[in-house]
């Protein structure tokens, strides 16, 4: 309940708080986002931070919005959807209960790292070339902080309920819904007025 009222934080702010303002744009930096999707356990390059790892003070929050890959060799395509792959991290690589949190961000289509109001669209080949093991999670990174305002809700799953739906070949539903009643809707503020087909 405390993230429907506060917000989604990066783990540097959970670490720190007050987080030092003066600092996040030394954090936000294109090594540093590489470095989140890529070397996330390693120890963290910043000496201010070792001898921690990387994650424990990362200030980019890692959202799915799911992604397609193509299988060349198969001719087809593998299909990596959002739901699946979040509830795989909440449930701790299917483990352990876990929290699915319904949200949206910002995103422009374009880098804008240092942006703190604009997230990454990590899975975007066209904007992130370098090659990455971690594609199939369709990543999208946040920073610093996910507002109340889009969070839509959390969903709470018992992993043994998940695996009972895996064994009978349904989609695992959650045990537990609660709705933000802080959310708003992304088209009551959106400004697109219209758009070409």
């Amino acid at each position: 309940m405390a993230m429907l009222r506060g917000g989604i934080v990066s783990n540097w702010w959970r670490r720190i708080d007050p987080l030092p303002s003066s600092e996040i744009p030394r954090r936000l930096t294109d090594a540093n986002l590489r470095w989140h999707q890529n070397r996330y356990g390693d120890p963290d390059p910043d000496p201010a931070y070792a001898p921690h790892v990387f994650g424990e003070h990362t200030p980019f929050i890692s959202v799915t919005a799911g992604t397609v890959e193509r299988d060349a060799v198969h001719y087809r395509h593998e299909f990596y959807p959002a739901w699946e792959v979040a509830l795989r991290f909440a449930t701790d690589g299917w483990r352990r209960d876990g929290f699915v949190f319904a949200c949206y961000v910002f995103i422009l289509g374009r880098k804008s790292v240092p942006h703190q109001a604009f997230a990454e669209e990590l899975r975007e080949l066209n904007i992130y070339t370098d090659f990455s093991l971690f594609k199939p999670e369709g990543e999208i990174t946040a920073k610093i902080s996910i507002p109340p305002p889009q969070i839509e809700k959390f969903d709470y799953y018992n992993i043994s309920d998940v695996w009972q739906a895996f064994n009978t070949n349904r989609l695992p539903t959650p045990t537990k819904t609660v709705l933000n009643p802080l959310y708003q809707l992304p088209s009551d503020i959106s400004n697109v007025r219209g758009y070409l087909l």
